[in-house]
């Protein structure tokens, strides 16, 4: 798997509102143009004026980038903008949404069409986005306990579509089919179960070797303000495994929130 990074969107309006959904499953898009590069997207869509999308993830060849808040709290996320606006992207309540980069040697003609200079090329990078991505996925199927084969949980932005919970596109099957890859949603779910029974006794975080996370790892270190609103979200099960467990003074353990995602919950207090 690529090297994962955390690289949050912080000037992006949909990083500051700061809305938070219980996570039902996670949705594979693509960006739709020519550009490799993970780090253009996040240099153009942080910034306070970019109000028209925001994703949690942006997939690679090299390297896969975090940009929401979505693997802290096991079943929750920060709401992205991922698939649309209104009763037609409403998996942004539901789903973390994840874009794969898209090789520089194609170029859209009409549509989701597009031409290609160097097909082998053009596949070879497809083909090592989409196991990243599958990875990806498999580690947060991991964390929020999601299953990959279950009906709904792995969409793609087209089955969106197609379920009503998502615009009009084709991503990212029209860049399989193009290119004459023999893959499809079904071989991508598949990938990503045999990932997540690799990977059953590990425990995936947000934060990379250096960065500087503050955690709090019981509920004697959370702030006070933070206090009532973690008790009731523990309460109503939406924190659950070790982290729901008391020690001998009936304080949860091992919870493994960042600030960030602390501040998000208790600023948009809705339990």
């Amino acid at each position: 798997m690529s090297e994962v990074i955390t690289r949050y969107l912080t000037d992006n309006p949909c990083y500051k509102a700061g809305r938070i959904i219980k996570v039902q499953g996670i949705m594979l898009h693509s960006v739709g143009c020519p550009q490799p590069d993970p780090l253009v997207f996040i240099q153009n869509w942080d910034k306070a004026s970019f109000a028209s999308a925001c994703v949690h993830g942006f997939v690679g060849k090299d390297a896969t980038y975090i940009t929401l808040p979505c693997a802290e709290m096991p079943g929750l996320a920060v709401r992205g903008w991922h698939s649309g606006s209104g009763s037609k992207g409403s998996s942004n309540n539901t789903h973390i949404g994840v874009e794969m980069c898209e090789p520089a040697n194609i170029r859209y003609i009409n549509g989701a069409a597009f031409t290609c200079s160097d097909t082998e090329k053009a596949r070879d990078f497809v083909r090592e986005t989409t196991k990243n991505a599958a990875d990806l996925f498999s580690q947060l199927c991991l964390f929020h306990d999601l299953d990959p084969l279950a009906d709904g949980v792995i969409i793609s932005h087209a089955e969106g579509y197609q379920r009503g919970i998502a615009t009009n596109h084709g991503d990212p099957e029209h860049l399989w089919r193009q290119l004459s890859m023999d893959y499809d949603m079904d071989r991508f779910r598949a990938d990503v179960k045999v990932r997540l029974e690799e990977k059953k006794e590990k425990i995936i975080t947000d934060d990379e070797e250096g960065e500087d996370v503050v955690r709090y790892n019981t509920m004697k270190q959370m702030p006070d303000w933070a206090k009532p609103t973690v008790q009731k979200l523990i309460s109503k099960g939406y924190i659950q495994g070790s982290g729901a467990k008391p020690d001998n003074d009936g304080n949860p353990t091992d919870m493994d929130l960042s600030h960030d995602m602390v501040r998000m919950l208790v600023v948009n207090d809705r339990a």
